[in-house]
């Protein structure tokens, strides 16, 4: 079972890479300039963390909040979650905000996790595990 997590993690991870150098151009030497805005980074990683809490489907942001964890399509319970802003860096287009996640598995036992979320505010809210 973990030879096909792995190789659907690295199957959506290829795609994003793509997906991300299809949006730059090829051989385009200047850069976009996608303004951060830091507070709806941390407000829009908030709602969507929220809405996996209380057992609400990633599709259920769109089209205002794009996610992609595949934690959470894959039905994890996430049960708490702490946002680590004082730890958050940005790049001027992305803001990396560093997250601790529990989760409730079938037995009823709560694991803990930290994740790295990249949250980028333009064009579009756009939220993915590092």
């Amino acid at each position: 079972m973990s030879s096909v997590l792995a190789r659907w993690t690295l199957l959506v991870r290829l795609l994003f890479v793509g997906f991300a150098m299809a949006l730059g151009g090829c051989g385009n030497t200047v850069g976009r300039d996608l303004p951060l805005d830091r507070d709806l980074a941390f407000a829009s990683l908030e709602t969507a963390l929220k809405a996996w809490v209380d057992g609400k489907k990633p599709d259920e942001l769109k089209p205002k909040i794009t996610m992609g964890d595949f934690g959470w399509e894959s039905g994890k319970t996430l049960v708490s979650f702490q946002i680590k802003k004082d730890q958050a860096r940005g790049d001027g287009t992305n803001l990396y905000i560093p997250v601790v996640r529990e989760f409730r598995g079938k037995g009823g036992n709560v694991t803990k996790s930290e994740t790295t979320y990249i949250v980028g505010t333009s064009p579009v809210i756009t939220i993915f595990p590092q």
